[in-house]
């Protein structure tokens, strides 16, 4: 052996070696790749999902929009509807307030008309019992008793028929 090698040995060697990488294959890297293309699917199966649930949450973020777009809508035809209403009551009330105005109105004028007919009348009444003690004290000085009575009677008769 020229170089102090031997075959033997090294043919060893190489079997030493295919032996150990073998051995190291069944022994780390088939559980190594194993480990690793589960953990590649467990990922991939994580995205998927995620990507599901955002699919999903897009869904669920329109919908509820939808729904807070429709409950906008109606509070705003409540809002209307209400503001209709009050607007409804405050001319009622103010239809009321009017006519209890020209009830009051009315009872007033009624009321003053009352009050001068009857002014009017306490006037006619005092106008003729001074007229009537005018005549009383003017029939005394001119006349007689008779021709006074007469005249006065007279007067009464006139004054009834007038009042």
């Amino acid at each position: 052996m020229p170089l102090n090698i031997d075959f033997v040995q090294l043919l060893l060697h190489m079997l030493n070696f295919v032996i150990l990488a073998g051995g190291l294959s069944l022994i780390l890297f088939k559980p190594v790749r194993k480990f690793m293309k589960e953990r590649e699917e467990r990922f991939k199966k994580a995205k998927e999902e995620n990507e599901k649930a955002a699919e999903e949450n897009a869904l669920l973020k329109a919908e509820y929009e939808k729904k807070i777009a429709e409950a906008n809508e109606e509070i705003q035809e409540l809002r209307l509807t209400a503001e209709q209403d009050a607007a409804d009551q405050a001319k009622e009330y103010l239809d009321a307030a009017k006519e209890k105005a020209q009830e009051i109105i009315a009872n007033a004028e009624r009321e003053a008309e009352e009050r001068k007919d009857h002014i009017l009348e306490s006037a006619q009444n005092e106008i003729g019992e001074l007229v009537i003690e005018a005549t009383q004290k003017l029939m005394k000085e001119t006349a007689g008793e008779a021709e006074n009575r007469a005249l006065y009677d007279e007067f009464i008769r006139v004054a009834e028929e007038n009042s």
